[in-house]
């Protein structure tokens, strides 16, 4: 007699690339798992072309607050429950957001490079020398890490405008190639923050220790595969790490090496999550999945009609859902390709014309016979048949004859040219 497992309710907080932002609600009892369990935090209706959401992180350890940072520049602060508290407008540079954080303070920076720490008094802002794709924040320690394209890994303690780590390129390749650098995302090992891991476009994950050297302690080189999003693994020697290609890998660094894969993914995974029983992932192809960390098998999917870009998983508590009266249905996001699909003619399948049996009819040529009846059918086909044979070589024959002609006219011409001509005289 199998023992049934007690049910489990965990909350899982998505954004989406159309700036929705979504509560789920889901049971380790399959059963349980429906559309009751989704809603909207945010009013659908008023959402614009650019509020796409660009990154997520909690604001406080207790897991009631949600920072979002947003493509417009904003910066937005809500509890879990749904409610806005907030609204700060980042301003201080070009691009988007790529990273929000708090330590006391706000922290934000900006995809051209410009980390701003948020003061009531005055304004502290860190240029880190170049184009970020991710900005972290290390609460227990007052540190944040930065990282993009051709801007390798730098950590800052939060207040000073200098780093205090910054990490140093491998040594050039057997070709004596510089080696490219593109730090896509990374994300603090254990406590502390003297460990931070970092994964690349270029198909790279190093793991970085400040304490011993500038150059990471450990490179796992993989071609072909382009690095999207890196989170904490169960311990700090280990990582998990999403792909452009829908791979979904943890990756362990003592062995130096991947270590379990999970499939599903349709679309480049966008955000991963850990906990010590199941992986949670958001990917482009607009679904959510929950596998079991152990056997690999997939838990549980759900779509949820928009791109998801973020992924958060309250661990500290637990959020109950709204009533089903607020929950409004979000229309599926199109981009301009559906679209353009949607506005297209359709071309309709012409019918198949069916096939009509001929029945061969009697020749007019038809001779009658003595008894009063006309000639068999197929022989007069034979016949006809036979005739059509003779014509052909017939005409085979005119054209051989007419080009025998031909040719020995040619040939009496050019011995007429040769009597005449003085050279052949001479």
């Amino acid at each position: 007699m199998q023992i049934k497992q007690e049910d489990t309710e965990i909350d899982i907080f998505v954004a989406t690339k159309i700036g929705s932002f979504k509560h789920v609600k889901y049971h380790t009892d399959a059963s349980k798992n429906n559309k009751k369990c989704i809603e909207n935090l945010v009013d659908i209706k008023s959402l614009q072309k650019d509020e796409g959401i660009t990154c997520m992180e909690w604001g406080n350890a207790e897991q009631t607050e949600i920072l979002l940072g947003k493509k417009n520049q904003q910066i937005q602060v809500y509890s879990s429950d749904g409610t806005l508290h907030r609204t700060y407008t980042a301003d201080h540079g070009a691009g988007h957001v790529v990273g929000v954080g708090r330590c006391r303070r706000l922290v934000s920076a900006l995809s051209t490079g410009v980390v701003k720490i948020w003061k009531k008094k005055e304004e502290v802002l860190v240029n880190t020398g170049g184009k970020l794709d991710r900005m972290r924040v290390c609460a227990e320690e007052q540190l944040f890490a930065t990282g993009g394209e051709e801007n390798d890994l730098k950590i800052y303690r939060i207040g000073e405008p200098e780093p205090i780590f910054s990490a140093k390129n491998l040594a050039h390749d057997w070709l004596q190639l510089r080696r490219d650098i593109w730090v896509s995302d990374l994300c603090w090992c254990g406590q502390g923050g003297q460990l931070t891991a970092v994964c690349s476009r270029h198909g790279y994950i190093r793991l970085y220790d400040i304490r011993a050297q500038r150059r990471p302690v450990c490179n796992i080189e993989l071609e072909k595969m382009a690095a999207t999003c890196i989170a904490p693994g169960r311990d700090e020697r280990q990582v998990m790490v999403g792909f452009g290609r829908g791979q979904l890998h943890a990756v362990d660094f003592r062995a130096s090496r991947l270590d379990k894969g999970f499939k599903g993914a349709a679309g480049a995974v966008t955000a991963v999550a850990v906990s010590q029983a199941a992986v949670y992932s958001a990917s482009l192809d607009r679904h959510l999945r929950v596998h079991c960390y152990n056997t690999k098998q997939l838990l549980y999917k759900q779509y949820l009609t928009s791109k998801l870009t973020g992924l958060l998983i309250q661990t500290e508590g637990s959020t109950p859902l709204r009533s089903a009266s607020e929950v409004k249905e979000e229309p599926e996001d199109r981009d301009e390709m559906d679209q353009l699909f949607e506005h297209m003619d359709t071309i309709e399948e012409k019918p198949k014309k069916k096939k009509v049996l001929l029945v061969p009819t009697p020749s007019k040529k038809s001779k009658p016979s003595l008894e009063g009846s006309t000639v068999d059918l197929n022989d007069n086909n034979q016949e006809d048949d036979d005739q059509e044979v003779e014509e052909q070589e017939d005409a085979i024959k005119k054209l051989l004859r007419s080009t025998e002609k031909q040719k020995r006219r040619m040939e009496k011409k050019k011995k007429e040219k040769k009597a005449k001509s003085v050279f052949h005289n001479a």
